[in-house]
């Protein structure tokens, strides 16, 4: 994999180009997604030498006090003004395949992708928020159905992004003629491609198109095995997959003033509302979940949209991290409480601890 592939643990920042990134939450210091906000965090990070940005893909809000994430930057259009104002970190699009036709995708890609000189690449979603989809006019479909509908858009795609000539595609979701597209992707080398893939069909999806599957961690203790059986499966069809995850961190220079911090914000301020609307949309409410399990969730979607939590002072975040590579994962995608006033401790003192276990390397190390 050819990739991210400088650091060990490849680290990013994600959902910055929405409000409140991924704290569902109404404390004082929440983040406002404005562009000079996403302008400065690109710079910095790209300075810090974090490796990539990843947006979220959102049309609407979850609603609550602060219809959280209600504020968005279209992707692909918010990554080629990060890649054009950055040097080295990479920029993804995040990309619902129901809602843009392939060609014009690809062609929007190729554009990110020479703004970058390469540093462009690919989150594809099949979707799930069923309201975006009402709100837009879509038909969400069945499950399934979604990955055959991607399957034929990835397929389009990466034909165009490679094929000198012409060709003409008949499948059941789409009918081109004569279709090419220059110029082709910087290099000639495509973009990356990651995607999630929790349920069979999404994981299938992963595995045959994708250089990366984006895993939910949920546990610290069955990651292993996870990663173990995602490398096995790509294995077995004559595929090397790396491991995307995320979480969010909350570091502090004693535990103590990390874990009073996150129980202000992800408890105390919660913008519980808006963390309902998650329970739901993510089948949570449904009768037989563990009602522990649905606890779990609303203090992780208030404090991560979902994600998993990494709090503590930068000894133990760091040993975190060093314990999630271990355990088979590639990269992290990262949200942190306010961006910006955040980042400082992650690059001064995180980082540096990450460097010495031999999980990255020195910002100038080329």
């Amino acid at each position: 994999m050819s990739y991210l592939n400088r650091n060990k643990l490849s680290l990013g920042l994600f959902g910055a180009n929405c409000s409140g990134g991924l704290a569902t939450s109404t404390f004082p210091d929440r983040w406002e997604a404005t562009w000079d906000n996403n302008l400065a965090l690109a710079r910095k990070a790209d300075e810090a030498g974090l490796d990539f940005m990843l947006p979220l893909g959102r049309w609407i809000g979850y609603g609550g006090e602060t219809n959280h994430n209600g504020s968005n930057f279209e992707t692909l259009t918010w990554a080629a003004g990060i890649l054009a104002a950055t040097q080295r970190i990479m920029a993804f699009g995040t990309v619902h395949v129901t809602l843009i036709n392939p060609v014009f995708a690809a062609k929007q890609m190729v554009t990110c992708h020479h703004i970058g000189a390469g540093r462009f690449g690919l989150n594809i979603v099949c979707g799930w928020y069923q309201k975006e989809f009402d709100m837009l006019g879509v038909d969400l479909s069945t499950h399934d159905r979604r990955y055959d509908l991607g399957q034929e858009w990835i397929d389009i795609v990466t034909r165009v992004w490679s094929e000198d000539e012409p060709f003409d595609y008949d499948g059941e979701f789409y009918t081109l003629r004569q279709t090419v597209l220059e110029p082709k992707p910087a290099d000639r080398r495509r973009p990356m491609l990651v995607c999630a893939g929790s349920s069979e069909a999404g994981r299938t999806f992963a595995l045959k198109n994708t250089d990366m599957l984006f895993n939910v961690a949920w546990d610290l203790d069955t990651i292993p095995d996870q990663t173990a059986a995602i490398r096995r499966d790509a294995a077995a069809i004559g595929r090397e997959v790396g491991v995307f995850t995320n979480a969010y961190v909350v570091c502090r220079p004693t535990a103590r003033e990390a874990e009073e911090y996150h129980h202000f914000y992800a408890v105390e301020c919660a913008d519980t509302e808006a963390v309902e609307t998650m329970v739901v949309e993510r089948g949570l409410d449904r009768p037989g979940v563990p009602e522990e399990l649905r606890r779990l969730f609303r203090l992780r979607s208030a404090g991560g949209n979902g994600a998993m939590p990494i709090v503590g002072d930068p000894d133990k975040v760091a040993e975190q991290m060093r314990v999630l590579s271990e355990s088979g994962i590639t990269a992290l995608a990262l949200g942190l409480p306010n961006y910006l006033l955040e980042l400082p401790i992650l690059r001064d003192e995180v980082l540096p601890r990450l460097e010495r276990m031999g999980l990255r390397r020195p910002v100038g190390d080329a």
